[in-house]
Formats: C-alpha cells, sequence, structure tokens
C-alpha cells in the first residue's frame, strides 16, 4: 500500500501543536546496553551505569556515562540526557539529546541513539522539523527492516501523532494510512475516521468485528456506543435493537452516553458543493416528489369527468344537465382565479370551493395545490377524498398511493395492492400517465405498454425528461428545456446541464455567469420547489452567501416563506423564526415543512427546548413517524432503552434533522 506523506502541507497550516506533559512518562526508557566493546573497562563501567540507572540511582549513573562517552559517544549521551529529564532538568536534556541528533553519522552508525533523540526531540520541543527527520527515516531506511521493540515503540507514537495530524485538517485518506502503517492497529479510531468520511457500511464492518473481541469493559462500553451511532445512521433499526440490549447489560455501569452524547442538530452544512451539483442533477427520491407535483396538472371539470361521474350515479345522468354545467362553469372560472394566486393563498380559494356536494376533481386540485407547498399530510387527505369519490380515475389513484408512500402512513397493504392492480390493469381515465408515474415511482420493473397521448402537454415531456434523467442519459436537448424554457423551474434544469462542447471550466463559468444573482417573482410564482433548487444550485457553485434574496415590496406568503428557508441556511435563524411566525399568524399557514422549519431554527439558535416540544407538536399533528426516531435518540441520550426501542420502528430519512455525537473528533483524537 502506497502512502504520501503530504508534510509541507500540514506544516504550513498547523504552527503549533501542545502535547501533554506526560507524553514521556508513558513510553519505556530507551536505555542502550553494548556487548562489545574494544576496552573490557569501558564496557563494564558502561553496563554498571545502566544497572545503577534501572535502580534510580540516577546521579552515580550520570557520572559514569559521562567518563563512558569518550569511547561511546551517542549511547551514554542519549541516557545522560534520559537522567536530566527524570532530574526535571528539561533544558540540559535537550541539549544532550541535540548533540546526538546534530552529528548525523549517527544515522548510520548509532541509528538507535540518533532515532530516540530524534523523537525526544520532537516531543520535547514541538519542532516539526524532528518529526519529518522521523517519517523520512521511518520510510526510506532498509537497516529498520529488522526493528527493535523499542523503534517500533518509536515509529507507531510517530505515525499515530502524524494521523492525529490530518485529522486535524480532514485529510482522512492519509490519516488512515499513517494508521494502517503501525504495527498494531486502531480500529476504533479507524473505524470513526470512517464515520468521518460518511463511509458508514465501512465503519459497520470494522465495529461489528470489533464488537465480537475481547477488551476491558470500559473500551467495549465505547465500541457499543459508536456501533449504535453506525446502525441508527444506516437505519438498521434491528442492529440497532441489539446493540441497545447489550448496552442494557451494562446500564449500572455505563458512562460513555456521558462522555459522548448523542445529539440532535440541524443539517446546515451536510453537503459538499460537489454533492449539492450532484443533487441538481440527479434527482433524489424527496426532489423526485417535488418534480412531480410541480408538474402533475391540475384538472378543470370536463364533460368526460362528468360521464363518468353519471356511471357511477354521482350527477345526473344527462350531459346537458344546466345544473351541473353551471356549477362546473362557476368552478372553473374561481379555479383559474385561484390558480393565479400565490400558492400559499391559492389553497385558502380552492378551500372555499369544499363542501359536502364537492365533486372528486375539487379534492384533488386542493390535494395538489397542498403539495406545492411541501403540505404532503394534507395532500393525502384530499387525494383519499379525490379516489374514493372516483376510483376509476388513475390519475387520482396514482398520485394517492405516491403521496401515502412519500408520508410512509395511510394505505394498509391490502388496499395498497388492490390500488397498484387497478392502475397496472384496469381502464380508466388517465390511464397512460398513471402507469407512466407507477413506473416511475411505485415500481421501477413495471413497464407501460399503453400507447401515449397528449404528447404535446408540458407533463407528457416532465414525464419523459425524468425518465431519461433516470436512465442517465444526455438532457441539454430534451425537448422540456427547449419549449418550456420560460417557465422558472424548468429554465434552472436547462441552465444545470452542461453541453457536450462543454468544458468543465467552460460548465462552472456559464452558470456562475447566467445564473439570477438577485431573487425574484420569477422564482416565486410556482411553487417552493423552485426556491429551494434554485437556492442548491448556488450551493453547488459556492455562492449561496453572495446572493441577494431581499425582494423589496414583496410580502407574498411563497416570498417570506422562501426568506425563512434561505435565512436558515444563511445562519440568520432569529429573522427565520420571525418570518415563520408572520406566515403562521398573518396567513393561517402552518404544515410539517413549516414546523420542521421551526425545530431547525430553534435548534441552530440554541433554543433546544423549544425544538423539541415543536417535534412533540409535529407528532401530535401529523403522526409522524421521523419524529419517532427522534425520540428514540433522546431516550437513548438517558439510557431510557426499553422505551427508546419502541420508537425504533420506521427509517429515518428527514432532509433538516440528524444526530450527531458530542465530543466525536476530540475522542477519535485520544485513541
Amino acid at each position: 500500500m502506497k502512502f504520501v506523506y503530504k508534510i509541507v502541507s500540514i506544516f504550513l497550516l498547523i504552527n503549533t501543536i501542545s502535547y501533554a506533559n506526560d507524553i514521556l512518562k508513558s513510553q519505556p526508557q530507551i536505555i542502550f546496553e553494548l556487548d562489545k566493546f574494544d576496552e573490557l573497562e569501558i564496557s563494564n563501567e558502561f553496563n554498571k551505569a545502566v544497572l545503577l540507572f534501572n535502580k534510580e540511582r540516577y546521579l552515580e549513573a550520570y557520572k559514569i556515562f559521562n567518563k563512558t562517552k569518550i569511547a561511546y559517544e551517542a549511547p551514554s549521551l542519549l541516557n545522560m540526557a534520559i537522567i536530566l529529564l527524570n532530574e526535571n532538568q528539561k533544558e540540559k536534556a535537550i541539549e544532550l539529546f541535540s548533540k546526538i541528533y546534530s552529528k548525523k553519522s549517527n544515522l548510520l552508525n548509532e541509528p538507535y541513539a540518533f532515532i530516540a533523540s530524534c523523537y525526544y526531540l520532537f516531543s520535547l520541543t514541538s519542532d516539526d522539523k524532528y518529526m519529518i527527520d522521523l517519517v523520512t527515516i521511518f520510510q526510506n531506511s532498509d537497516k529498520l527492516k529488522n526493528q527493535s521493540e523499542i523503534i517500533k515503540n518509536i515509529k507507531d507514537i510517530i505515525l499515530k501523532e502524524l494521523s492525529n495530524r490530518y485529522l486535524i485538517i480532514k485529510d482522512y485518506d492519509n490519516a488512515l494510512g499513517a494508521l494502517n502503517a503501525m504495527s498494531y492497529s486502531l480500529d476504533l479510531k479507524k473505524a470513526m475516521i470512517y464515520i468521518k468520511q460518511n463511509n458508514f457500511l465501512r465503519a459497520d464492518k470494522v465495529l461489528n468485528k470489533l464488537i465480537k473481541e475481547d477488551f476491558e469493559e470500559d473500551i467495549l462500553d465505547d465500541i457499543y456506543w459508536i456501533s449504535l451511532f453506525v446502525d441508527l445512521k444506516l437505519n438498521k433499526l434491528d442492529d440497532a435493537k441489539e446493540t441497545l440490549e447489550l448496552i442494557s447489560k451494562r446500564k449500572e455501569n455505563y458512562k460513555t452516553h456521558l462522555k459522548l452524547p448523542f445529539e440532535i442538530y440541524f443539517k446546515k452544512d451536510l453537503y459538499s458543493e460537489s454533492d449539492y451539483l450532484k443533487s441538481v442533477l440527479k434527482f433524489d427520491d424527496n426532489r423526485k416528489i417535488d418534480y412531480l407535483y410541480y408538474f402533475v396538472p391540475f384538472i378543470f371539470s370536463d364533460t368526460k369527468e362528468l360521464m363518468y361521474d353519471t356511471v357511477k350515479g354521482m350527477v345526473t345522468k344527462d350531459r346537458s344537465s344546466l345544473e351541473n354545467l353551471e356549477a362546473m362553469f362557476n368552478y372553473n372560472i374561481k379555479f383559474i382565479k385561484a390558480i393565479r394566486l400565490d400558492p400559499i393563498l391559492r389553497i385558502k380559494e380552492l378551500k372555499k370551493e369544499i363542501n359536502e356536494n364537492s365533486k372528486a376533481y375539487t379534492f384533488y386540485n386542493l390535494a395538489l395545490a397542498y403539495g406545492q407547498v411541501q403540505d404532503f399530510t394534507n395532500a393525502y387527505k384530499n387525494f383519499e377524498k379525490a379516489y374514493k369519490l372516483s376510483p376509476g380515475n388513475k390519475l387520482y389513484a396514482i398520485m394517492y398511493l405516491i403521496t401515502s408512500n412519500k408520508i410512509k402512513q395511510g394505505i394498509d397493504n391490502k388496499q395498497k395492492e388492490l390500488i397498484k392492480n387497478r392502475i397496472k390493469n384496469e381502464k380508466g381515465m388517465y390511464s397512460y400517465f398513471a402507469k407512466e408515474l407507477y413506473s416511475l415511482y411505485v415500481d421501477i420493473s413495471f413497464e407501460n405498454d399503453e400507447e401515449s397521448y397528449l404528447e404535446g402537454t408540458i407533463f407528457f415531456k416532465a414525464i419523459d425528461f425524468l425518465k431519461n434523467l433516470e436512465n442517465n442519459e444526455y438532457m441539454a436537448n430534451h425537448i422540456l428545456l427547449k419549449e418550456w424554457d420560460k417557465d422558472p423551474f424548468v429554465y434552472l434544469l436547462k441552465l444545470v446541464q452542461q453541453k457536450k462542447s462543454e468544458s468543465d471550466y467552460e460548465y462552472f463559468s456559464r452558470m456562475q455567469d447566467t445564473i439570477p444573482t438577485n431573487t425574484n417573482n420569477n422564482f416565486l410564482n410556482s411553487s417552493i420547489l423552485t426556491s429551494m433548487y434554485y437556492i442548491d444550485i448556488l450551493k453547488s457553485l459556492g455562492i449561496f452567501n453572495k446572493i441577494n434574496y431581499q425582494v423589496y415590496g414583496d410580502e407574498s406568503p411563497i416570498y417570506l416563506l422562501t426568506k425563512a428557508y434561505a435565512n436558515l441556511y444563511l445562519g440568520k435563524t432569529e429573522e427565520s423564526i420571525k418570518i415563520l411566525n408572520i406566515i403562521k399568524n398573518n396567513y393561517k399557514f402552518e404544515n410539517r415543512f413549516t414546523m420542521y422549519l421551526f425545530v431547525s431554527s430553534y435548534l441552530e439558535s440554541g433554543r433546544r427546548e423549544e425544538a423539541s416540544i415543536q417535534i412533540s407538536l409535529i407528532k401530535a399533528f401529523y403522526k409522524d413517524t421521523d419524529t419517532d426516531f427522534l425520540t428514540a435518540i433522546q431516550l437513548i441520550q438517558q439510557l431510557n432503552i426499553n422505551a427508546a426501542k419502541q420508537f425504533l420502528d420506521r427509517a429515518y430519512d428527514n432532509p433538516y434533522i440528524s444526530f450527531d455525537i458530542i465530543d466525536f473528533d476530540e475522542f477519535m483524537l485520544s485513541l
């Protein structure tokens, strides 16, 4: 294994390193016993001094070593220097170590004395030049292949220190390289480095091996705790419960949770710029849902809908019924006005049209409006009503199914299978689109063999775009981006596509030159999705903090929500809380999304009790499974293990709140 020591970069970054006073005391004394001398008398004197040293008769030993240094300079000076250290004469000891170090021929003739002196000088002076010498020696010297135990110990100490230096500057690959070059393995430290690299699977593998080995109880306690952390991060909830059982057996004497407490926090800087770029180019499940809600069409009540409702006995069988046509006409007028409003105000207007005689499409449109502002719980409730009123409408069915999966509740398995079969097998309204969405969002193995229609709509092109994106196809020339680039979200989709003719430099330069640097209404009139996507692009370019998010004179609720979201990531959490309260009080708008923004803002502001209260409210209002997980984290920290296990039933994937170990880095460095 090749291991590159980037010494120069390290020492440019780190000017001073402080060392514990007892670093030397923890090491074996370095005493050189010489077996062969030209003069028997000096040989006897030297070994006599060694015996006196071991009996802690330091002054007597020192006097003899002072005589033998004439013939055996390096070993005698080394032992004299160690005696001076034991007598707390640091400066004089440094002087003697320096005599050995300054004579470079000692590296060839007396390598042990030279290396030991170099190590002591490094420890005593904190001068990195000695560390550089040691690393170079260990890396290049063939003479040290058959190392003594003393030299091996020094090498391990230096490699461990070098690993910590790399950890301080977050160079995790070289930190691992240094550890792997040691004569023994620090596997717990390695596992923790894998965690820092977000390589939880690798960490899990190392920790599973450690759990099965024999260690002292306090070390096992640490291994259990770090292993539990990894289990939870990987959503391996059954494994987490098993690890909790191991901790439970040690409960009375368990202390690691106090030394390394779990703590929930707002995931402000979770991703690197490159990770943000990946997220805007290749959608995760959350963004795929947002994408769907942005493009799936609202439905006007039309004659086809009336004909279908007629068959089901929902309205009169007379297609020309003036009463029903008038109701349809009146709804459409109000609906057209509503969809031109701010997305949050749109919900308020569409809710006014709901009554005991409301048709399926009125619930469907309201559900879609809720989804566009991240209120998936209310979206689910209204999709359910639309589906039950019109079960033959496959668009209602698929949106009901997808949204249920999104909020992880609602439909039991038997009903879910019924809905799936209806979508896949039966004829019905919007059958082609429903099957396309089914293959994209529910079962990627399903193939839609139905003939396409409405190819000219933006919805059709948006589905085709997502299919191509999922297949990693070249996207820059897609018809959606050509024909609909005046749409704000499509404009951003087009912006981030790299053209075949563009180098990476040209690609990033174009994005930085083209992306709007002042927030404007083009990014506020459609959905919070556009604003969130815009912000992630800015993060991928490293210019998020340089943008002006102020739109003067605009107090629309969706703009305020965008501003609260941006302020949260800008660190202006008190401003974010203030704005969220305005939205809540003035516009009577609050949902799971805004409540999690409250939680995030409270956590970032250090208002942890208020964050905890908000989490409880989310649980009460929305039966939110993520709050169960967060509750489990808090119970684990209290070692309330039986209660904690009851809340570990659903995988956790909240994009805003995560959990970490306090003092993780300090503990990792101490290993």
